[in-house]
């Protein structure tokens, strides 16, 4: 995992002055809008033995430090499942269990129920987004976007008025050069994930 650590060097230098819990804070801060806003995280969580009982309710496994952005797709022993959007269910979608449809629902990307799909092995893939707490990324995920997130950080902490490292005009040029990597990003996510087919959308007519 790349730890705050990896930037800090940098970031001393830019603002020497500034603490490093609230350096700290800018990297947290910087990577959760990069990553909320370009999906750039994506990986397969860890399987879950599902048995198939109606209503039965599992939690994502998720990795250390991490949140639930976006379920991406979903596999059932190894076949694909259908991810289900809960705005777009019916009011009373176990009654008629959607004319056998197997799929995958959640309502809070914390638990979720597989609806007609049996028991097995499912796993889902999915945008993760850094946590409030969290201190490092994985490694791909760090090195690949080391300088969009250091410089969304700088514009922070160069934009804290009363300081010593107050400065505003650097600060709007790192804040330019983040805005300008997260466009990049999302469009090479976007790139990569359209060469794999769109998932689609489930629909429940």
């Amino acid at each position: 995992m790349a730890s705050w650590e990896n930037w800090m060097p940098e970031l001393v230098l830019a603002a020497p002055k500034a603490p490093v819990p609230l350096i700290h804070l800018a990297l947290n801060r910087a990577a959760r809008s990069f990553l909320k806003a370009t999906r750039a995280w994506q990986e397969w969580l860890e399987p879950t033995d599902v048995t198939g009982e109606a209503f039965s309710e599992y939690i994502f496994e998720l990795p250390q430090g991490a949140e639930l952005l976006r379920l991406e797709r979903a596999t059932l022993n190894a076949r694909p499942l259908d991810v289900a959007n809960a705005r777009d269910l019916p009011a009373d979608p176990w009654k008629n269990e959607l004319r056998g449809k197997a799929y995958l629902v959640t309502t809070n990307l914390r638990e979720f129920t597989v609806r007609t799909g049996g028991a097995g092995k499912l796993q889902v893939y999915a945008s993760l987004m850094l946590s409030l707490r969290g201190n490092s990324l994985p490694d791909e995920v760090g090195t690949l976007y080391h300088e969009a997130i250091r410089e969304g950080a700088k514009a922070e902490l160069l934009n804290t008025e009363g300081t010593d490292y107050y400065k505003p005009d650097q600060a709007g040029v790192a804040l330019a050069f983040f805005q300008r990597a997260i466009d990049d990003a999302s469009t090479d996510v976007w790139r990569s994930n359209t060469s794999r087919g769109s998932r689609g959308r489930t629909s429940w007519l």
